[in-house]
């Protein structure tokens, strides 16, 4: 009986046995197998959870709620930075992950761009045309892409990614204080070159290829390797062969 109580007494909590182990450290920095089997699928959850905040922001914009939508914006665009750090900090990206983040980001740019047209109509009256010649421009890219890959690319180039960043600040700007139009003047240059580098990217890859941080540069980059490579081993055979 005594020494049941020792033991018992003894025991370490289970809660302290992880910190012991260095269960957290396991889980954020290591990605190791027990940190991706707990955390996968939070990333992913993310991305859902803003794609699923999109209708009810538009709500909110139509009822002309609009400090509870600025919060939501606030909420949904911080969820976007959130979920991509996730997943490269505990090296969790995926090809399935990268489509969801696509699909998020496009659905929450039209959630701001309609919720614009119901709280602050008066940029579309001051400069529709800037932002319809952008829309334009995406729905285009994004069509080639389907027909391409069957799917959106999901290229998430750092070009492409500054542009939404640009248009995003501009949208926290509008909705907190007031309209800049040059923060919408930039965005629109960064996403009209986003869109150029896009299209260059659809006719080089051939096959479907997600995250390319680096964009045009490096995929050059890494076909002139290719093809130095490819030069090289054709001379080295040579080198060996014997004279006749």
């Amino acid at each position: 009986m005594e020494s049941g109580l020792t033991e018992k007494s003894h025991k370490p909590h289970k809660l302290a046995g992880f910190f012991a182990n260095k269960g957290l450290q396991t889980i954020f920095m290591n990605g190791s197998e027990s940190g991706q089997t707990r955390l996968a699928y939070l990333p992913n959850s993310i991305s859902l959870c803003r794609l699923l905040s999109t209708p009810v922001l538009v709500w909110l914009a139509v009822r002309e709620h609009a400090e509870v939508f600025a919060a939501g914006l606030v909420l949904a665009l911080a969820s976007d930075v959130i979920d991509g750090w996730l997943a490269r900090r505990l090296n969790l990206t995926s090809p399935a992950g990268a489509l969801l983040d696509s699909t998020a980001d496009i659905a929450l740019t039209l959630a701001i761009l309609l919720s614009i047209w119901f709280l602050h109509p008066d940029v579309y009256e001051a400069d529709g045309r800037v932002i319809y010649t952008v829309c334009l421009a995406w729905l285009l890219a994004h069509s080639a892409s389907l027909w391409r890959y069957g799917r959106l690319a999901s290229f998430h180039t750092w070009l492409i990614r500054l542009g939404i960043t640009v248009f995003n600040g501009f949208a926290l700007v509008l909705f907190l204080f007031s309209y800049q139009p040059w923060l919408l003047y930039l965005a629109a240059a960064l996403s009209i070159l986003g869109v150029i580098e896009h299209f260059l990217l659809l006719a080089l890859l051939r096959k479907w290829t997600p995250d390319v941080p680096g964009g045009l540069i490096s995929v050059l980059r890494n076909r002139s390797k290719v093809a130095s490579t490819a030069l090289v081993k054709p001379s080295r055979n040579d080198a060996r062969q014997p004279d006749n």
